[in-house]
């Protein structure tokens, strides 16, 4: 039976938490890269039927979401410092965008996914 140092068990914890970042980071920069897709598909097909329903400010709003993840994703990929207080601003972003398609029964697909890419951003802006 071997014994671990503590510099080896600093290691495998450390190993363990640069896992875990990866992970949580591939997880958010897949939310950002779908949240921009289903936003922008959202702003530039909209039912006749959505299209009674929302204002010039929500489509605005999915056009501007739909950015700022991309943006998000982008700055995920170069490593950039800012990525957390981007990611930040992007969950606060889709949270809003979030509520504006949970009002319309045509943009339920769009509200559940500004939701999980919410959360994803959430979870990296609050990594340390």
């Amino acid at each position: 039976m071997s014994t671990q140092t503590v510099s080896e068990t600093r290691n495998v914890h450390q190993s363990s938490q640069q896992t875990s970042s990866s992970s949580s980071m591939t997880t958010c920069l897949q939310a950002c890269q779908h949240c921009h897709e289903v936003c922008r598909k959202a702003a530039f097909g909209i039912s006749p039927a959505a299209a009674q329903e929302l204002a010039a400010d929500d489509v605005r709003l999915l056009l501007e979401c739909a950015e700022l993840c991309q943006l998000s994703a982008n700055w995920q990929l170069a490593g950039s410092q800012y990525c957390r207080q981007i990611c930040g601003i992007c969950a606060e972003v889709c949270r809003h965008c979030q509520a504006r398609c949970n009002a319309n029964d045509d943009m339920q697909e769009c509200a559940t996914v500004c939701q999980r890419c919410a959360e994803s951003c959430e979870a990296m802006s609050s990594m340390s």
